[in-house]
């Protein structure tokens, strides 16, 4: 498998867990996550959008995250973290703000479809409402990526 060695996948299944990959990205598994995220109610004020990104990788369930750039100000660089940032004027909503992030600091682009969902808000501790949005960006064997380093900590 290539991966970027700016990005970083985490699996969601242990040795222990073989059943696991096999029950979790299934088209049903979708469909009742998505009836669940449709549900959730956001704040009028929304600050900022994060692409939680689910995958695949080997053959498992995983997430993709990468390093902040340590070019970045402010006190988040070098942090752990999924593609996002602050809404734009330009986005029509939260799920725009997390797709446009996704391309501007992966390089990917990323059709709407892909998002199951917006999750419950979290309000951080400068008050920011952040919301995550839950996407499936398919196999990560698969993805052709290229991270912006001036956004993503290359290695």
């Amino acid at each position: 498998m290539f991966l970027h060695p700016a990005l970083f996948s985490r699996s969601l299944c242990t040795m222990k867990s073989k059943k696991l990959p096999n029950e979790v990205l299934t088209n049903v598994a979708e469909q009742q996550c998505r009836q669940i995220l449709v549900k959730n109610s956001l704040p009028q004020k929304v600050s900022a959008g994060v692409l939680v990104t689910l995958c695949n990788s080997g053959g498992a369930p995983a997430f993709l995250y990468t390093l902040r750039s340590s070019k970045l100000k402010g006190r988040h660089k070098g942090d752990v973290s999924f593609p996002g940032g602050k809404c734009d004027v330009s986005d029509k909503d939260v799920i725009d703000t997390a797709l446009r992030e996704a391309q501007e600091e992966l390089g990917v682009t990323l059709p709407r479809n892909t998002v199951w969902g917006p999750m419950k808000p979290i309000t951080d501790w400068t008050g920011m409402v952040i919301v995550p949005v839950l996407a499936n960006i398919g196999c990560l064997e698969d993805l052709s990526v290229n991270p912006n380093p001036e956004e993503v900590r290359t290695l």
